[in-house]
This record gives structure tokens, sequence and C-alpha cells, in this order.
């Protein structure tokens, strides 16, 4: 699995800490990939560091 950060303008709803863009990405035996979207608070002590964006599914080549 391999992750990318992307820094992004948004600011945390619950303590107020810049968050970044984190995509991980997980490759089934398949070949199909799954890439996960998640907004990470800068803030290690935030109640609520990470949240699930969205999840993207690419096809095979």
């Amino acid at each position: 699995m391999s992750s990318s950060h992307t820094k992004t303008q948004r600011k945390c709803p619950t303590c107020g800490a810049p968050l970044y863009l984190r995509r991980d990405i997980t490759e089934s035996e398949t070949g199909v990939s799954r890439v996960d979207v998640m907004l990470v608070c800068r803030d290690e002590a935030c109640t609520e560091p990470v949240r699930h964006l969205r999840t993207e599914h690419t096809q095979p080549a």
C-alpha cells in the first residue's frame, strides 16, 4: 500500500487545524486498484484526526 499527501486549505471542523489529503492505494490480486481519499488533521491531539472523504476504483490497464 502506498500513500501520497496533498496540501489543502481546508480546516478541521473539530479543532481548526489545517487538513491535508491522503490517498491510500490498495491493489488487489486481480489488478483493480482502490484509492481511499482521507482528510487528515495536522493536530495529532485532535479527537477526530482522520475522516474518510471518498473511495475511487480504477480499472486495470
